[in-house]
């Protein structure tokens, strides 16, 4: 009540704080005392400077469902109406229903809004055609033949003088069993796009001397680089100041002047946040005394300050070459190791071409890759990179080609040694097309994780324009092609290599194993994305795909019976890709991640609010970012996270364990490797137990002695 006071109080003032706009605050006083209904009206109504309807989104009520209407708002050009919280000057629209019995229409529906500075005044309102919706419940019960609707709505119009307006308006519906989209369907379905959705976190908010701090879990409202805050309270946050956020690893800050007419700061404050032209958010924020409040520096921009193009391309040199040293290159070895064998003998210029089309395939490879990162994005995706190997049909289809380039490794059919670059003569046009595709394949399986020095540079890449990022992944792919380039051009490597001889033919045979070896783990990911009939699916699709090559092999040289065996293993071949299409084949909820070591360590569950709580409660933090498609993160675990000694490290200095699982897309944990300059996973932080404290970024190559030092560092 008070504060309402003081919010009547402020309007009557408003002569004393602009002359100027004095005619204005005397027409707000003059229209509260004599705003009156002005009769039923059946039609859109024109009063001065606007023009106000009722409509509804169908063309019926349908008993049992839920019926959108809309008080429709077009004020002439240059004029405005108001938000619930009109600024610093100005009155929210206002509505009352009249409806049957056992009807009830719900709130305001209030679409966001735009800042409207006047002066040294700013209002939040509304120009142009505007809808303001409101659902009405119908009762499964409703038996008449019509529904008559009436709403009395008051409303304030400004440009350099505000007019208030008021009218009762109806609109008279037919009872169906079903109905039609009205003409106004699609206005109101894009109205409704833009009404800020509901967002369940904890947040607090604090008067800090003459500055609000409205703190969040850090991860609550993902990228805010083009938010823009709106205090949905009256009378709370200055309306002309510019809201500030911060970002730390455990809490997300808004900080805005108080309002000149802040008194006793409410307990419970509501608060609007638009996060780009579609979407908006809103919560509720507990009032907390400012020494509770999280400490918060200024975030640092993406990829550090200081980074540059000129820095990120030998880091990403430098990444992409020890690339080949880190377990996530371990299932294409095989194809690596057959490419580096069949070089052994040959003449210098087809080594150069080979090791150029190689070459090619892994660049080619980086930049598509790089290309679907960024249109993603840009589409407003939360993925990062290996975002290939978070979609089960990516998987499906990547498992069944290593399962083929098996076969074809072991002899099972000819084709695929010119597929692989294995003829018979190097001279053949068929090996650079193999060293090509071979590039290709590494590079798709080899990026799931990210070597050092690589992070910073796909960090730094993805917030640059186009031409910048893909300059910067080309260069990683460099990187990684550089050791096939020396033997390819430095005479000195090249003799290096083994003499050709029988012994290749029998090496190449024994490859094709640990391909199978890598599609078995494909299709054991494929099970953790999606279960065990998703990895049913891949199963099956192994075994028709074998079949169709059992089938190849038996066509004979010619006649009908070549036809009709070549047919079937077509179609066996599509029969599985129509698996693909399969609805079990999808993204299921992640799963639980494994709990508990071989040493019987715990892990618990990864979220941001939890750190902070631990950190609140004195306790460091250790936070292992991961995916089941990652063979680094694997390895970690084995030869340093989950063993007795660390875990025993961790227990003697209190740290808790957490991990958080990325095998699928989470744009939580892609925010958090956003903030720490990564793409992808590994990312291990270890946070010391002090509320608010930044963590320690550890290697993405583990060893239990380094784990340790960073816990004795704490």
């Amino acid at each position: 009540m008070e504060q309402s006071s003081r919010y009547a109080a402020r309007r009557a003032a408003g002569p004393q704080r602009l002359s100027a706009l004095a005619h204005r605050a005397v027409a707000l006083l003059l229209a509260a005392s004599t705003l009156l209904p002005l009769g039923l009206q059946a039609e859109p109504v024109r009063r001065d400077h606007i023009n106000v309807e009722l409509v509804a989104a169908m063309d019926a009520a349908v008993p049992g469902e839920p019926l959108t209407v809309a008080l429709r708002l077009e004020p002439d050009d240059h004029w405005h109406t108001y938000w619930r919280n009109p600024g610093d000057s100005g009155l929210p629209t206002r509505m009352s229903w009249t409806l049957p019995e056992g009807l009830q229409a719900g709130d305001i529906l209030w679409p966001f809004h735009e800042r409207q500075p006047m002066g040294p005044l700013t209002n939040f309102g509304y120009s142009g055609e505007h809808f303001l919706l409101t659902e009405i419940d119908i009762p499964d019960t409703l038996e008449a033949s019509t529904l008559p609707l009436v709403v009395a709505a008051s409303w304030l119009v400004c440009d350099d003088v505000c007019i208030p307006g008021s009218a009762d308006l109806t609109l008279e519906l037919p009872v169906r069993d079903a109905a039609q989209p009205s003409q106004w369907a699609t206005a109101l379905a894009a109205t409704r796009k833009r009404i800020a959705t509901p967002l369940v976190v904890p947040a607090q908010y604090a008067v800090d001397g003459d500055r609000l701090r409205i703190q969040l879990q850090p991860d609550a409202l993902g990228d805010t680089a083009n938010a823009v805050y709106f205090p949905a309270t009256p009378e709370l946050a200055s309306n002309t100041d510019e809201p500030v956020f911060q970002r730390t690893d455990d809490v997300l800050e808004i900080s805005v002047g108080t309002s000149e007419y802040l008194g006793e700061p409410p307990t419970h404050t509501e608060h609007v946040v638009v996060l780009d032209d579609e979407r908006a958010v809103r919560f509720q924020a507990q009032l907390i005394g400012p020494e509770a409040l999280v400490p918060v520096e200024a975030a640092s921009a993406p990829g550090g300050s200081g980074f540059s193009l000129w820095l990120a391309i030998p880091f990403a040199l430098l990444g992409g070459l020890i690339l080949n040293l880190m377990p996530c290159v371990f299932p294409v070895l095989s194809i690596k190791a057959v490419s580096v064998a069949q070089q052994s003998g040959s003449e210098a210029a087809h080594r150069r071409a080979h090791a150029l089309f190689y070459t090619g395939g892994v660049v080619g490879g980086f930049v598509l890759l790089a290309i679907g990162l960024l249109v993603l994005r840009e589409a407003g995706e939360r993925i990062g990179w290996g975002f290939q190997l978070q979609s089960p049909v990516f998987v499906a289809i990547l498992a069944w080609v290593m399962f083929i380039l098996g076969l074809s490794l072991a002899g099972a059919f000819e084709v695929g040694t010119r597929l692989m670059g294995i003829g018979d003569s190097l001279t053949h046009q068929g090996g650079n097309r193999g060293a090509l595709i071979t590039g290709l394949l590494a590079c798709l399986v080899a990026t799931p994780c990210t070597a050092p020095f690589m992070g910073p540079a796909m960090g730094f890449a993805i917030t640059q324009p186009a031409v910048i990022a893909l300059t910067v992944f080309a260069a990683l792919g460099l990187g990684m092609a550089l050791p096939f380039l020396l033997i390819g051009f430095v005479p000195a490597a090249a003799r290096l290599l083994p003499r050709p001889g029988a012994w290749m033919l029998t090496f190449k045979q024994l490859m094709a194993f640990p391909m199978y070896l890598t599609a078995v783990w494909l299709i054991w990911v494929l099970g953790r994305q999606t279960g065990v009939n998703g990895m049913a699916i891949g199963l099956t699709g192994i075994v028709l795909l074998a079949f169709a090559v059992w089938l190849w092999g038996r066509r004979p040289a010619s006649g009908p019976q070549r036809v009709v065996l070549a047919a079937m293993a077509w179609a066996a071949v599509l029969l599985a890709g129509v698996l693909l299409a399969s609805p079990l084949l999808r993204s299921a909820p992640a799963q639980a991640v494994e709990t508990t070591s071989a040493h019987g360590g715990d892990w618990g569950d990864y979220a941001p609010d939890r750190v902070a709580a631990l950190q609140a409660n004195g306790q460091a933090v250790f936070v292992n970012l991961t995916a089941d498609w990652c063979v680094t993160c694997h390895v970690n675990e084995r030869v340093a996270l989950n063993t007795g000694e660390v875990i025993a490290a961790m227990e003697r200095a209190g740290v808790t364990r957490l991990k958080g699982d990325w095998t699928n897309r989470d744009p939580v944990i892609t925010t958090v490797l956003e903030r720490h300059d990564r793409t992808g996973v590994p990312l291990y932080l270890l946070y010391p137990g002090t509320a608010g404290a930044a963590p320690q970024v550890l290697p993405q190559l583990l060893t239990p002695q380094r784990v340790i030092a960073a816990i004795d560092a704490l």
